[in-house]
């Protein structure tokens, strides 16, 4: 069959499904993904996967009318080009966009993946009012046709079906992404503390708070380090460089700058913190599950289904930068708690979260 996979942003094809375009591959199925990002950036990484890839331009956070509506004709364009018998769409841009293009042109089956949220349904303003209205319409007429809908976590899902957007019986929940856990390989505790998060420089990550109770932290641990790992972001909630820099100004974190490889920073951390506002399922945590690491998350959507309460790591309320700080300062006081909760996460990451597991699923889902 001819599977056409659909993001919003390229990169995110190659580190959130590869596994599963290789998978689909590996089954003898001919995959097509699309993105925004330019064929000579792409094409090269995609082929060397057994994919195809084909480019729709646009952005991924861009709101311009005419842009989006140029996003909409290029996938009617690719999705009649190559005639898929499935489409694959995760992220909003592409659920709305592609998923229309694909009803328009009578795709038989179509399959969309919520991987979170968007930040629109979180927040307040007239702008996100009407934002989150016109994402619900274009929901309500995509999920109707849809197959099935793939969600990382029950709060999306209810979400939704408190707003009537999503019969019930068309949800399949997974547990994230999944991940690679022979390329995330577990790695021996350091002696010497060290706590670090990696995420997008976005308000809803919590970096602000982060930075705080590592500020705070760093008086009563000087030998301990924070480190914070991520670039700076074009999310219309992007923390701005004059407010990192107000975040850095006291040296308490060392800031690492964007990775495209996060592994290095696992292996020198003994903690790993995420204090996010809201996830589908937070990748970052389950990559530092898999290398064997306590962690302090928030009881929030997509957050909390990482962590079981004391033994794993610890969950804190979102935005509580003190009671993040006591959770952190319990761990690097407690080496043998470091290390019990390290060894709890890599096998509750070996049990819920190896990406052949969620793959089975989508897959088996989709008939493929």
């Amino acid at each position: 069959m001819k599977v056409l996979i659909g993001a919003s942003y390229g990169p995110a094809l190659l580190n959130f499904r590869k596994d599963f375009i290789q998978e689909t591959v590996k089954r003898g199925h001919q995959v097509i993904c699309v993105s925004a990002e330019s064929g000579e950036l792409m094409e090269a990484d995609i082929r060397i996967l057994g994919a195809s890839y084909e480019s729709v331009g646009g952005s991924r956070t861009g709101m311009n009318l005419m842009e989006n509506l140029a996003v909409f004709f290029r996938y009617i364009h690719v999705i009649r080009k190559v005639k898929p018998d499935i489409c694959f769409f995760f992220m909003a841009k592409p659920i709305v966009f592609g998923g229309s293009a694909a009803i328009l042109c009578r795709v038989k089956h179509i399959y969309s993946f919520v991987t979170g949220l968007e930040t629109v349904f979180y927040t307040k303003g007239i702008k996100d009012f009407m934002i989150r209205n016109m994402l619900c319409l274009f929901y309500t007429f995509i999920f109707h046709h849809n197959e099935k809908c793939f969600f990382m976590n029950q709060d999306d899902f209810k979400s939704m079906r408190k707003r009537h957007l999503i019969k019930k019986g068309k949800e399949v929940i997974v547990n994230g992404s999944g991940v690679n856990m022979e390329h995330f390989e577990r790695i021996p505790i350091p002696d010497s503390p060290c706590v670090c998060m990696t995420a997008r420089l976005v308000q809803g990550k919590g970096v602000k708070e982060y930075c705080s109770a590592a500020s705070s932290l760093k008086k009563k641990h000087p030998q301990a380090d924070f480190l914070l790992v991520g670039g700076l972001d074009e999310h219309k909630d992007a923390i701005l460089e004059e407010e990192l820099i107000s975040y850095l100004e006291d040296g308490a974190v060392t800031y690492c700058g964007y990775a495209d490889d996060v592994r290095p920073y696992l292996k020198k951390c003994s903690v790993f913190v995420l204090p996010s506002y809201h996830e589908g399922n937070g990748r970052s945590i389950v990559e530092a599950m898999a290398a064997g690491r306590a962690i302090v998350t928030t009881n929030a959507p997509g957050c909390k289904e990482t962590v079981i309460e004391g033994y794993n790591g610890f969950l804190v309320p979102v935005g509580d930068s003190p009671s993040l700080a006591e959770k952190i300062d319990l761990l690097l006081q407690k080496k043998e708690l470091r290390e019990s909760m390290g060894e709890n996460s890599y096998l509750l990451c070996r049990e819920k979260f190896e990406v052949r597991q969620i793959n089975t699923i989508l897959l088996n889902t989709m008939g493929l």
